[in-house]
């Protein structure tokens, strides 16, 4: 299978995807919460599975605590893309609370997470209200393991993971705008080639509806001028008369087989377009 077709497997895939999201809104929020619960929460719930080898350990407390607390970071995660900030600050608040009471444990991911989450669909101008709070949290994560890890690294690691987070969340917002805008800008150039060729059928019926215009005038004019001098001589000069009568009808003979001829051009020119003009339109 070619890079093309995979290509444009994942963006049905993704488009799919969007289109489920967009009719389940809490569908994708559900799931991220079961994912981190099953990757870092479940683990804790099992005797000793909080109690990992190195030098930091964490948090063993009994099942019914740990899942208070594993309860109060993720839930507010449901609420990451419907309200970011608020979801932010309520993660960050259990964040800060389990640290200063020397909790530390795996479900406090839910905080890069909600992080990533404020980056991705939070207002710009209120992500400054998010740098208070992720000061406080580093500086608890640097006085809390510093005790066992050199602070250097602590600090480097607190930095690269709170990094990652903001980047991520940057490159995909970035991303989900370049593809908004290049979608705005094939429905625009969609509507402006329909425009364009409603234009030109307009222009198209306009001339042809001109000279039809001309033909039509042209043989009235002959005719009625015909008719009118037949029967001035028909008291005169029957037979004058009678030349009259096969010269009006001579002229209309021509002027239907032009009129047909321009309408079976104009059928031709319209031919695929919807609905199609007729006598009335012309």
């Amino acid at each position: 299978m070619s890079t093309d077709d995979n290509a444009a497997r994942l963006f049905r895939a993704g488009q799919r995807m969007r289109q489920f999201d967009a009719r389940h809104r809490w569908a994708l929020d559900t799931a991220v919460v079961l994912v981190v619960f099953l990757l870092f929460c479940a683990p804790e719930l099992a005797p000793g599975g909080a109690r990992p080898d190195g030098p930091i350990h964490l948090t063993q407390r009994p099942v019914p605590q740990m899942l208070l607390f594993q309860a109060a970071l993720l839930l507010p995660l449901w609420w990451r893309r419907r309200a970011p900030l608020v979801a932010f600050h309520a993660v960050a608040t259990v964040f800060i609370a389990e640290w200063a009471a020397g909790i530390m444990l795996r479900a406090d991911v839910a905080l890069l997470v909600a992080l990533y989450s404020l980056v991705l669909h939070g207002r710009l101008n209120r992500l400054v209200w998010a740098v208070p709070a992720l000061l406080v949290a580093a500086a608890l994560v640097i006085v809390r393991i510093s005790a066992a890890v050199p602070t250097l690294d602590v600090l480097f690691f607190v930095a690269s993971v709170g990094t990652a987070a903001v980047a991520l969340g940057f490159a995909i917002r970035v991303r989900r705008a370049q593809v908004a805008a290049l979608r705005d800008r094939a429905v625009q150039l969609e509507i402006e080639r329909d425009q364009r060729s409603r234009l030109a059928a307009a222009t198209e019926r306009t001339r042809v509806a001109r000279e039809m215009h001309d033909i039509l005038g042209h043989s009235l004019s002959v005719i009625v001028t015909l008719a009118d001098g037949g029967g001035y001589a028909a008291d005169v000069a029957p037979e004058r008369g009678k030349e009259a009568l096969r010269l009006i009808g001579d002229t209309g003979r021509r002027s239907l087989a032009d009129l047909r001829r321009m309408l079976g051009v104009l059928r031709e020119e319209a031919d695929g377009l919807s609905p199609q003009p007729g006598l009335a339109d012309l």
